[in-house]
């Protein structure tokens, strides 16, 4: 389910909040929820505070929404031509063209999600699964208006036979439909129970979202532990780098000390026969002199 399957959560402020970074997610939703609670939209305010983060992959999806609009649409645009093909009575060829021009757009789409997610220093992890959910959503309509605004919450698989495969058979059905997505715990989501006081259910609302906000900021510090042993690792490799350099510099400076002694000594020995040799030539000289 969309993460605005609740009417009162308004488009806008959906339309922003998954736009956002995933470090800014929950302090820009808690703007929101206040903002709208100080018009008196209370109603409005517990909905967004309700809404969920987006997993990784799925903020790369709805990232390239908003900065690679021409290649997702190229992308839905493939698939959309795919169902018509798959659903037809077409031949085995014309189904893998349709396939091959799917899988083409999708591969033009995924470098600028790399570079999402290297600008985001989130490595390549998460790449498979925003191929997968973009594969699902061109497989998928209701899926592909969710990441043609840019509203994803949980990356998908597409499930049925394979692009390229053989047509179904006449008779045979529709193929299979991309698995449905996991429903958002937001407030439009749970139908009241018999009996429950609207009190009860306000305060079941706000239990939901102190804890889903309570698991976000945990995970929130995870990322940040990660963040700090990558950091400590790093620190540590550079130590043990400078101590190498060190430990080489030494080494260094005792072979240009014990060269600087070779060299010492030698010129000692040069000075020592350059002298010989000027006592020679001034005794040769000597008998010259005394000859004449």
């Amino acid at each position: 389910m969309p993460p605005d399957a609740s009417p009162e959560a308004p488009r806008e402020v959906i339309d922003r909040l998954y736009g956002v970074g995933l470090d800014e997610f929950v302090p820009t939703r808690t703007a929101a929820a206040k903002e709208l609670r100080g018009q008196g939209r209370r109603d409005e305010a517990a909905a967004v505070q309700a809404l969920r983060k987006p997993s990784v992959a799925a903020w790369i999806v709805n990232r390239l929404a908003r900065d690679e609009e021409s290649l997702l649409a190229n992308l839905l645009a493939a698939g959309a031509e795919l169902r018509k093909i798959q659903l037809s009575a077409a031949t085995p060829a014309e189904v893998r063209a349709a396939g091959e021009a799917e899988r083409e757009a999708l591969d033009e789409l995924m470098p600028a999600a790399a570079a999402v997610s290297s600008a985001a220093g989130l490595g390549a992890g998460a790449l498979e699964r925003v191929r997968e959910t973009l594969h699902a959503a061109a497989l998928d309509p209701d899926l592909a208006d969710q990441v043609r605004r840019g509203v994803v919450l949980r990356e998908q698989q597409a499930v049925g036979f394979l692009l390229g495969g053989a047509a179904p058979a006449a008779g045979a059905g529709k193929p299979a439909r991309p698995r449905p997505r996991p429903a958002t715990a937001g407030r439009g989501d749970r139908r009241r129970s018999p009996g429950r006081s609207a009190a009860a259910t306000r305060r079941l609302e706000r239990a939901t979202a102190a804890a889903e906000t309570a698991r976000e900021a945990l995970a929130e510090v995870e990322r940040t532990l990660a963040d700090a042993r990558t950091a400590q690792e790093a620190a540590g490799q550079e130590l043990a780098d400078a101590q190498d350099a060190l430990t080489a510099a030494e080494r260094r400076a005792r072979q240009a000390e014990r060269a600087v002694e070779r060299a010492a000594a030698g010129r000692e020995r040069a000075a020592r026969r350059a002298e010989e040799a000027a006592e020679r030539l001034a005794a040769v000289e000597e008998a010259t002199s005394d000859g004449v």
